[in-house]
């Protein structure tokens, strides 16, 4: 977005501005090839209107970026799905700012004229604000929108995490017990039952799989 500041009478019109903007070139390019617009009020007009006229590309680009990141979130596909929902957010609030303020300057305009502006000009004028009008509703509906699909991104990823660590925390239950014994029957003391016995370490696993078994189908009955 680049601003542009005008000083318009009914006799002449003066712009200002600090980069290169498109809708300042347009009406250029219209004076050179003698078609520009013949009055302050048309000037005024034309250039309200080159100013939102690249705005609806911009917000179909949105609307298709924001359908992809839906799609995304719900297959739960892409790594960089947040990134990319936090910079689509930030887009929508700044063109927002930027074409809020524009609307309110265009229906004070139509509810206020000056002098020096006919009625078709006025006409015209208000077909802008329209424009800007349904444009600042979209931007507003882009940005519920993008809240719902952050919000759904955050269920999705605490869901994840929940189902992450209740696996984690059976593996751990099973294996509590597990490290119980082998922990006890490791200590470097007397009278450990089992150390003249050869097959002593084999029993030892064997009983240590029955325990994981037994446990294992407790937790599958429990569950189910």
């Amino acid at each position: 977005m680049v601003s542009i500041r005008a000083s318009i009478d009914r006799d002449r019109a003066i712009t200002i501005r600090r980069r290169r903007l498109l809708a300042a070139q347009d009406i250029r390019e219209r004076y050179e090839s003698g078609a520009g617009p013949q009055s302050s009020g048309e000037f005024l007009v034309t250039l309200a209107d080159r100013l939102i006229d690249r705005m609806a590309p911009v917000l179909d680009d949105l609307a298709e970026r924001l359908d992809d990141l839906e799609e995304q979130v719900l297959v739960g596909s892409g790594p960089d799905v947040r990134a990319n929902l936090a910079a689509f957010r930030r887009q929508t609030i700044a063109l927002r700012r930027h074409i809020a303020p524009q609307r309110d300057v265009t229906i004070r305009l139509v509810s206020e004229p000056p002098p020096w502006m006919s009625d078709s000009d006025r006409a015209r004028l208000r077909e802008t604000a329209d424009h800007l009008t349904r444009y600042v509703e979209d931007l507003d509906a882009l940005r519920e929108r993008g809240a719902v699909t952050q919000e759904e991104l955050t269920v999705r990823l605490a869901d994840r995490m929940n189902r992450t660590m209740y696996v984690l925390s059976l593996v751990a239950t099973v294996f509590l017990p597990l490290g119980f014994l082998t922990g006890l029957l490791g200590v470097n003391l007397g009278g450990i039952p089992g150390t003249d016995n050869q097959l002593a370490f084999f029993v030892l696993c064997a009983i240590l799989a029955v325990i994981a078994g037994v446990e294992l189908l407790f937790f599958e009955i429990r569950l189910s």
